[in-house]
């Protein structure tokens, strides 16, 4: 993929994740943030274990492009609220 190709693939996949920040889940929303990525010529994250009320990482995703996903989860309901992006 060249750099214009992966700009408006970045682009497209924040627009996906944006919807998935916007929504609170029972858990972290692996398979759909890696859908997104994989659909759109980005590798998918590394097999982890995300753990903790609170946390955050940082991933290389290919192409000189990086996932940040944030979460933190919610004494009263027990969902998540998530924060996604590709830079």
């Amino acid at each position: 993929m060249d750099a214009k190709q992966a700009r408006r693939a970045a682009h497209f996949v924040n627009g996906i994740l944006h919807v998935l920040s916007a929504n609170y889940h029972m858990g972290l929303p692996i398979g759909d943030i890696d859908a997104a990525l994989v659909e759109n010529d980005f590798n998918a994250t590394e097999p982890a274990i995300y753990c903790g009320r609170d946390g955050h990482t940082h991933e290389h995703i290919g192409s000189g492009y990086y996932l940040s996903l944030s979460w933190h989860k919610m004494d009263v309901t027990g969902r998540y609220e998530v924060t996604a992006y590709v830079s």
